[in-house]
């Protein structure tokens, strides 16, 4: 039983699921509160995978492909001085170049690799252009989603707040028919 000072409706302006509940308000607490993190864990990764695809795009558009190569030497002063890397080529198989990582260098590690139209390392002048539209492409997924999920949010929260108020209506003239016939004296 609530407790009288606080009723259930107004204890919060979140969907409250109280005991007396039905099953569609319970329901709809519980789905609420796993399908909005998941919603939202969900909508980052498109995001992610969405700027990734905007990236490749720009690539295509230059004729680039993108590919992992791993660092054959560790040489801790590199400073974007060429280091061995190597690399799977389709076409010609396992490749070896030196190329400039731009970071400490540590033999093993993987770093990405951009090749021209004849399978060469190339120096994508045109990554900011890329990254720009990788970082646009998925700010306007994580927006237009983000606004999605809340207004799915909002909606489920009305729908709640409309069953809780019926219920809260049925119990109070319940109520009331029991102080009718009971009369307090």
């Amino acid at each position: 039983m609530w407790p009288v000072t606080t009723p259930p409706i107004l204890v919060s302006m979140d969907m409250i699921t109280s005991p007396d509940a039905d099953p569609v308000e319970r329901a709809l607490g519980t789905v609420r509160r796993i399908a909005v993190p998941v919603a939202v864990g969900l909508l980052v990764l498109v995001a992610l995978l969405a700027g990734q695809a905007a990236e490749d795009e720009v690539a295509a558009r230059y004729d680039a492909t993108r590919t992992t190569a791993t660092v054959l030497q560790t040489r801790p002063d590199a400073g974007g001085a060429p280091v061995p890397v190597t690399w799977n080529d389709p076409r010609d198989g396992i490749r070896v170049a030196d190329v400039a990582v731009g970071e400490v260098a540590t033999a093993g590690r993987t770093v990405t690799l951009w090749l021209d139209a004849d399978g060469e390392p190339t120096t994508p002048r045109w990554l900011a252009e890329a990254r720009t539209a990788g970082v646009l492409r998925a700010a306007s997924v994580l927006v237009a989603g983000g606004l999605l999920v809340l207004l799915a949010d909002r909606w489920a929260r009305s729908v709640g707040r409309g069953l809780a108020a019926e219920r809260l209506d049925r119990e109070w003239r319940a109520a009331e028919l029991r102080w009718r016939e009971h009369p307090a004296g």
